[in-house]
C-alpha cells in the first residue's frame, strides 16, 4: 500500500495536477490511462480538464487507489512526467532554481489551509536538501525532483535523489 501523510482534505487540486497523474500512467499503457480515469470517475472526478479545480480529499483518494494499483515504480513515472507539464518562469537557469521554484509551482496548482510545502536549500556547488512536507508518496516525489533537476541540469550531468527520512517531513538529498 503507498504511503500517504495526513492532511487536511478541505483543499483544492488543479485541473492540471490531476491530469498529470493521468499523463503520467499513459506513458506505460493505454489500459493503466484508462484505469487512472476509471479510478478518479470513480471518486468524483469524471474527464478532469486543466483549468478547473477539483476537491482535494477526493483527489487524494483516488491517488491512493490508483498508487496501490500501479505501484511505486509507476508512481515515480508519475512524478517524472510532472516536470514537463509545468509552466515555469523563464528567469529559472539552474537546477538550484528549478528545485527552488517547486514550491511556487506547487502553490499554485494546490490550494487550501494545510496544503504542505517543498523547501530546499542548496549545500554545496551540484547537491542540495529537498524537505517535502505534502499528502503524497515519496516515489512521486522522488521522480518530481530528479526529473525537474534533469531538466535545468547540463547535459553531462548525472542526478541522483535519495530519501533521508520520512514522516511527516520527507527530506530528500540531492546531487547533479
Amino acid at each position: 500500500m503507498a504511503t500517504q501523510k495526513v492532511f487536511s482534505t478541505d483543499g483544492e487540486v488543479s485541473g492540471q495536477t490531476v491530469r498529470s497523474v493521468v499523463e503520467g500512467v499513459g506513458q506505460f499503457s493505454s489500459t493503466y490511462k484508462d484505469r487512472a480515469l476509471n479510478i478518479l470517475d470513480d471518486h468524483g472526478l469524471p474527464e478532469p480538464e486543466e483549468d478547473e479545480w477539483y476537491s482535494w480529499g477526493a483527489y487524494i483518494d483516488a491517488f491512493e487507489e490508483l498508487a496501490d494499483t500501479v505501484g511505486p515504480k509507476t508512481v515515480t513515472k508519475i512524478g517524472s512526467e510532472i516536470p514537463e507539464l509545468v509552466d515555469w518562469p523563464p528567469t529559472i537557469d539552474s537546477v538550484a532554481g528549478g528545485l527552488e521554484a517547486l514550491d511556487e509551482q506547487y502553490q499554485n496548482t494546490h490550494r487550501g489551509d494545510e496544503i504542505g510545502y517543498y523547501d530546499f536549500e542548496k549545500t554545496g556547488d551540484r547537491g542540495g536538501v529537498m524537505e517535502a512536507k505534502n499528502p503524497y508518496p515519496a516515489s512521486l516525489d522522488e521522480g518530481l525532483l530528479k526529473a525537474t533537476a534533469e531538466k535545468f541540469s547540463g547535459d553531462d550531468a548525472f542526478v541522483r535523489v535519495e530519501q533521508t527520512s520520512d514522516g511527516d517531513v520527507t527530506t530528500f538529498q540531492i546531487s547533479w
